[in-house]
C-alpha cells in the first residue's frame, strides 16, 4: 500500500492536531514539528513526553549536525512511542540556517551521512530524510542524485522530497514554498535511479487526483498544508483510499474532540490551543460561520473554557442529523 502523511509544520501539526488528524485519518501518517536534537539533548524530556502522550506510530522530526548530538537525542526518543525519526534536511528560514542545519545541510551530504551512520548505530527506529531537489544555484539532478546516494548508502532508505528548490537568501520561507517552481519529474527520475528505497513526494499537492497521480511513479505523497486549511480533507483520503475502514462522523469526531478538550483544560492547557484546529470541520454545511464564531469565542469574549465545551455540545446536538 503506498503511503500518505502530513508535513511536520511548525504551529501546526502539534499534538492536539494530530489528535483531530487521525480521527480523521487514522491511517494517514503523523509527524510532531521540527524539534532541534540540543533541545532534546539539553532541555528535560517532558517535552518529548508531552508531545507524544497517548499517541502511538508517530514521526519525529528533528534537526541537528552534530553527530554525537545527533546519536544522543536518537537514543533519548528510542524511549517513547516514536516509530521514525525524520531528519530536517529542508527548511530554509534563517534562523535553521543560523544553526547550520536544515535545507543548508543539503551542501553537506557528508555531514548528513556520518549523522546516519551514529544514529544507526544507537538505535532500531527507521530514519527518513526529508529535503528539497536542490538549493541556490546547486538545483540539477546531479546535485540531488549525490545527495541521496551518498546519505542511502549511509544507512537511509526513506526519503520525503519537497519537489522545489530552497532559496536561502532573500526570500522568507513562506516565498520559499511558492517562489521555486515546483518540478515533480525530477522526483519521479529519482525514483526510477533508485528502485530500492523509498521515495515520497511532496509540494502543493491538494487533491485526491493529485495524489493518484504521484503513486504512478513514487511510493508516497506527504501533504503540505492544505491539511491545516481544510482538514476534512483528511477524511476524503480516508475515505477513498482505506474504504474498509470504519469511517467516524462529524459528529462522532467532535464529540471526541470535546472529550479530550475537557482532558487538556483539567491539564491547565489552553482551550484555544484544541479548539483552533477545530475551524474547517463543519466547512461547507449550514451553520458554519456561527461554528468558527463560537470557536473564537473564547479568544475574544474570555469564555470559560467549560461553557464553551457546552456550548459547543448544544450547536451540534441541534444539528447532529446533519453532522451523522
Amino acid at each position: 500500500m503506498k503511503r500518505i502523511s502530513i508535513a511536520p509544520m511548525m504551529g501546526h501539526t502539534d499534538r492536539h492536531f494530530r489528535f483531530m488528524a487521525n480521527l480523521l485519518a487514522k491511517d494517514v501518517k503523523l509527524y510532531t514539528p521540527m524539534i532541534h536534537a540540543d533541545t532534546i539533548v539539553f532541555s528535560k524530556n517532558q517535552l518529548l513526553e508531552s508531545e507524544n502522550i497517548n499517541q502511538k506510530d508517530v514521526g519525529i522530526q528533528i534537526a541537528g549536525n552534530n553527530t554525537e548530538v545527533m546519536a544522543k537525542a536518537a537514543s533519548i526518543i528510542s524511549n517513547y512511542n516514536y516509530d521514525e525519526i525524520n531528519i530536517n534536511i529542508g527548511c530554509p528560514s534563517q534562523r535553521v540556517q543560523n544553526c547550520e542545519v536544515g535545507a543548508a545541510l543539503m551542501s553537506k551530504p557528508s555531514v548528513v551521512a556520518d549523522c546516519i551512520r551514529v544514529m544507526s548505530k544507537e538505535v532500531d527506529i527507521p530514519l527518513s530524510i526529508k529535503t528539497r531537489i536542490g538549493i541556490d544555484d546547486h538545483d540539477d539532478y546531479d546535485f540531488l542524485f549525490r545527495f541521496v546516494e551518498e546519505t542511502a548508502n549511509a544507512g537511509c532508505n526513506h526519503f520525503i522530497i519537497h519537489a522545489r528548490k530552497a532559496l536561502l537568501q532573500g526570500i522568507s520561507p513562506k516565498d520559499n514554498r511558492r517562489i521555486p517552481p515546483i518540478d515533480y519529474e525530477r522526483v519521479y527520475r529519482l525514483k526510477k535511479d533508485f528502485t530500492e528505497l523509498s521515495i515520497e513526494i511532496n509540494g502543493e499537492i491538494n487533491s485526491i487526483e493529485e495524489i493518484e497521480t504521484h503513486f504512478e511513479f513514487v511510493d508516497g505523497v506527504m501533504i503540505g498544508r492544505y491539511a491545516f486549511k481544510d482538514s476534512l480533507f483528511l477524511q476524503k483520503i480516508q475515505e477513498h483510499f482505506y474504504p474498509d475502514k470504519n469511517l467516524l462522523s462529524k459528529y462522532e469526531i467532535i464529540n471526541a474532540m470535546l472529550v479530550y478538550a475537557k482532558e487538556q483544560t483539567d491539564q491547565g492547557i489552553s482551550i484555544h490551543l484544541v479548539t483552533r484546529h477545530m475551524n474547517q470541520l463543519l466547512k461547507g454545511l449550514n451553520g458554519a460561520r456561527q461554528w468558527r464564531n463560537i470557536l473564537g469565542s473564547n479568544q475574544e469574549k474570555s469564555m470559560d473554557s467549560y461553557d464553551l465545551i457546552q456550548e459547543i455540545k448544544n450547536f451540534i446536538n441541534k444539528r447532529k442529523a446533519q453532522l451523522i
